[in-house]
């Protein structure tokens, strides 16, 4: 009994304890919140004002900034005037961008919703001044007080309140009604009364104390309810003493309903954007203010003047959308604005748009019909940043007397560069000089050299056309500037040596140290580049080694400068080193294996992938994979069976009525089933890789060494997504594009109760692994498997074909199992890892 006091006892004692422990890091992290706020105003540089609109930007009012200075009077150091606030503004985007910085693509769609930080979701009066002239349109009404002055045969001045009833009691006149009277006819009226009485009076009336009048603020208002307002209030000072509107309610349909007409409609975008405050309207005692749902919704991301995620009136089209963020900047891309989209409730598309042609005031090109493009709510419309690459350039470099760049024209050539001797240094080399050209598409780089000396006399043969990018480096006389050929593969010193005139195959061999025993010597290769007006040709050429070491004229062909020879290994096989590949490739079998190969080249002799080979399904195993494998899952089950035999011996040793023997022999009857389980578990030593397109496989790390034993099997593409584990219809669903791990879980019923939730995992088809502990709930993710970006946390996460979702037991659900969780937790990541999913 006791002990069972004891275990009931201890999860209220550990409740208890971690409240304590939460309560204490609050405290803490608040007063180091406070401390940072001081110490950033108080180091701060500078005594220029800050906006509060600005303030508002970063999250804050003014207030909220220096009112926590003013709790420690007792620091000289703290500021004393609220108006004067020092704080050092985060650099901006011009600020970056003028500094040479380019936005990370990876932030450039943190958006904050536009004019909701106005109001700061803070409570607050904004009441119009009182002392404000009311105007000819003010409604008199029950709380007013009146200032009458007479003048005449009767000299006085006095006030009188507006009743209840609406009624206000003049001296010498009665009782009358001015209840719902404009102020603007009230001073004729009053006075027409008082001739009546008191023909030779005059009269003025002014408004004296004005009452208060009482509205109410609905819907999506932070704090929504009853406002006592002045009865000069409008509907922006109501918003405020509401705090404003939540992120989930509207700024542009806000509705303003009084007993007898028809509903009013304001837009606050009006007001914030252009500060006009004619839209305002003024408020009536017992007005409704209802602040709906927030409409549609877009999001402009990237180089414009004011990113945000707006609201949507009506139909908007892409022009409008960037209008409403104050147009693309300077910076932006105009060549590619992009525009992501949820389709149908199903699956996000990616559309791009070129705005590159000119624009006028209103960026409205007559021919550039992509501006009218219609949006869609949910839309992301991203301008990215112009690349840091310089364009239409050209560099000098090299033995000049200043390195510069040039602007490109059309037919620019090398004599519009080098106009003058006065722009060389000393002892220049006139004979050899270099245009280093990037080629596309990739722009990988080739020498063009030419004589600097002819270029000066006005040989056209010497004086190139320059192209984008191009650099031409000049030499000093001394320094290896002449013309050159390249050697690289299985020679003794490859590298590049200087050409000479007449120099053939078997010079540039021998200058290399030699070829090496393992050279293929039946085939080598030689690429060559011509230089014409067009630009530049290359031409590869085959020829036979041997012949060519022989001396023979046909093979040892004579060398052109900035030639490259390749020369290559022996393709030897050893056949007691095999791969196995099945599946889609073309020839699928056994392939004996070099020392060396790699898993490209088995890829190429088995006649590249079939047509319908599934890529990201590849399964490749290895041996001494598997057998490492095996041993960790060998130490685990040994270290799994001792925890069971210690838990085992802990139990019996206590004093146990019938009832816990029972409970006994059941776990023990359960630890058995668990232990056989694990028991048939046989790694099969997979190694997860990646397959790619062979011209994309070389040089990655996927192009692995082989070894002997290793397999490959690529499959078809599997059309199905797998769910097992704890859900109520564990099975295999057919692949829906661009679907997400909530959908399919919506297929198998859900999770069941004994599913913890906490540990849901995805394993790709690949092998690889994708947990909730590691995707979390982060609103905005990216996905490097499906190469897109995903929002709404882990269960957004979209499967691909042959992906399996496992959803694992709660491994607390039976008393004993607390003991083995870890362990569990651990054999199953083994697994996982082994291409094995554990079924317990």
């Amino acid at each position: 009994m006791k002990r069972s006091k004891r275990m009931l006892l201890r999860p209220v004692m550990t409740s208890a304890l971690c409240l304590s422990l939460l309560c204490l890091m609050a405290g803490s992290l608040l007063a180091q919140d406070m401390a940072a706020a001081r110490e950033a105003l108080r180091n701060v540089e500078g005594t220029s004002r800050y906006s509060d609109t600005r303030m508002m930007q970063q999250g804050m009012l003014r207030r909220d900034a220096v009112d926590p200075l003013y709790q420690d009077p007792n620091d000289p150091n703290e500021a004393t005037d609220p108006d004067v606030i020092r704080v050092q503004e985060a650099r901006s985007d011009l600020e970056k961008y003028m500094a040479g910085e380019t936005p990370d693509p990876n932030e450039i769609k943190e958006l904050t919703q536009f004019g909701y930080n106005v109001f700061n979701g803070r409570k607050t009066r904004f009441d119009p001044v009182r002392n404000v002239p009311v105007g000819p349109d003010y409604t008199v009404g029950p709380g007013d007080s009146l200032t009458v002055t007479m003048w005449g045969l009767q000299n006085e001045r006095f006030s009188v309140a507006v009743e209840r009833d609406g009624n206000i009691t003049l001296p010498e006149v009665g009782v009358l009604s001015v209840s719902g009277m404009p102020f603007g006819t009230l001073q004729d009226y009053l006075e027409s009364e008082l001739k009546r009485k008191l023909p030779n009076v005059r009269m003025h009336v002014s408004m004296g104390r004005l009452r208060t009048i009482t509205v109410y603020v609905t819907g999506e208002a932070i704090v929504p309810g009853t406002q006592t307002l002045s009865s000069l209030a409008t509907v922006i000072n109501a918003l405020f003493a509401a705090g404003g509107p939540t992120k989930n309610g509207s700024l542009r349909n806000i509705k303003v309903m009084r007993l007898g007409q028809e509903p009013q409609t304001l837009d606050l975008y009006d007001f914030l954007m252009g500060g006009d405050s004619s839209i305002d309207i003024r408020l009536r005692d017992g007005d409704t203010i209802h602040i709906p749902i927030i409409g549609d919704v877009v999001g402009v991301a990237g180089n414009v003047k004011r990113p945000a995620i707006y609201e949507m009136k009506g139909p908007m089209t892409l022009s409008a959308a960037l209008d409403l963020s104050g147009g693309v900047s300077y910076a932006g891309w105009l060549q590619r604005i992009q525009i992501e989209r949820v389709q149908n409730h199903q699956r996000r598309i990616v559309a791009d748009f070129d705005l590159s042609q000119p624009l006028t005031k209103n960026q409205e090109p007559a021919s550039n019909n992509q501006l009218a493009t219609p949006i869609q709510d949910g839309d992301i419309i991203i301008v990215e940043s112009v690349l840091e690459l310089e364009h239409n350039v050209v560099f000098l470099k090299g033995h000049v007397e200043r390195e510069s760049k040039y602007g490109l024209f059309e037919g620019m050539r090398i004599s519009d560069v080098l106009t003058s001797y006065e722009l060389f240094k000393p002892q220049v080399n006139l004979e050899h000089a270099e245009i280093k050209r990037l080629l596309p598409p990739d722009l990988h780089p080739i020498i063009i050299p030419f004589n600097l000396g002819k270029v000066l006399k006005g040989d056209e043969a010497e004086n190139h056309v320059l192209q984008q990018f191009d650099t031409i480096r000049l030499f000093k006389w001394d320094e290896r500037g002449k013309s050159s050929v390249f050697i690289e593969g299985m020679v003794y010193d490859p590298n590049e040596y200087q050409f000479v005139d007449g120099m053939r195959v078997k010079d540039l061999i021998n200058a290399a140290g030699g070829v090496q025993k393992d050279a293929y010597l039946k085939s080598a290769e030689l690429m060559r580049y011509y230089v014409s007006q067009t630009g530049v040709v290359s031409e590869k050429i085959e020829f036979h080694l041997e012949h060519a070491l022989a001396g023979d004229v046909v093979d040892n062909l004579q060398l052109q400068d900035h030639d490259h020879l390749v020369i290559r290994p022996i393709p030897e096989l050893e056949f007691d080193r095999t791969i196995e590949v099945s599946g889609e490739v073309k020839f699928p079998g056994v392939y004996p294996i070099h020392k060396g190969e790699r898993l490209k080249s088995v890829l190429e002799r088995a006649g590249g992938y079939a047509q319908e080979a599934y890529l990201k399904g590849a399964v490749f195993t290895r041996t001494s994979a598997k057998e490492i494998q095996q041993k960790r899952m060998d130490d685990m089950m040994s270290r799994l069976e001792e925890t069971l035999l210690t838990q085992s011996s802990q139990s019996a040793s206590g004093a146990m009525d019938s009832e816990a023997v029972s409970m006994q022999q059941a776990e023990v009857e359960a630890q058995q089933v668990l232990l056989d389980k694990l028991r048939t578990l046989e790694p099969d030593g997979r190694v997860v890789v990646r397959l790619m397109p062979l011209e994309q496989l070389t040089g990655s790390k996927y192009d692995m060494i082989l070894e002997d034993g290793d397999t490959l099997d690529i499959p078809k593409t599997p059309g199905i997504v797998n769910v097992v584990g704890e859900v109520f219809n564990p099975t295999s669903l057919l692949y829906e594009e661009g679907q997400s791990l909530r959908y399919y879980l919506s297929k198998v019923g859900g999770v069941r109760k004994e599913a913890d939730k906490k540990q849901l995992t995805v394993i790709r088809a690949d092998g690889t692994v994708v947990s909730i502990a590691q995707k979390g709930n982060n609103r905005i993710t990216w996905d490097k498997e499906t190469r897109s970006w995903y929002s709404g946390g882990f269960m957004s996460l979209r499967l691909a074909p042959g992906d399996t979702l496992v959803v694992p037991t709660k491994m607390d659900r039976v008393p004993w199992m607390k003991y083995t969780k870890d362990l569990t937790q651990i054999l199953f990541q083994i697994a996982v890892s082994a291409g094995v999913v554990l079924a317990l």
